[in-house]
């Protein structure tokens, strides 16, 4: 096998690479996401208008209550998929700079 074929291969694995590269960051960044999406619901405040005082404030202080622990929950995952997504990103960009100097050295 000539260095050419050799390097075409290269080039092609690294290709492969840099794609399943990708879909692990795409699938990271979408999980981190959906936790945004679902701490964002959470944070809306809760709607409790055509209540009693009295009870429209009960009802504030239990949602409050449940938010924060839901808060809490979110947030621990959030922490996790941040830094999934962070290294996620980190290693499709290490595998697209090498694509790229592979396919660099095949062109020449």
């Amino acid at each position: 096998m000539t260095d050419r074929a050799k390097l075409a291969r290269l080039v092609a694995l690294s290709s492969l690479i840099l794609e399943t590269r990708l879909l692990t960051l795409e699938a990271a960044a979408r999980a981190r996401q959906n936790s945004l999406d679902r701490l964002a619901e959470v944070n809306r405040p809760s709607a409790a208008a055509n209540l009693a005082l009295v009870a429209a404030a009960e009802v504030a202080l239990r949602y409050e209550l449940w938010a924060d622990q839901r808060r809490s929950e979110i947030n621990t995952v959030l922490a996790r998929q941040t830094a999934e997504w962070e290294e996620a990103r980190q290693e499709a960009a290490r595998a697209f700079g090498r694509n790229q100097v592979l396919g660099r050295l095949r062109d020449r």
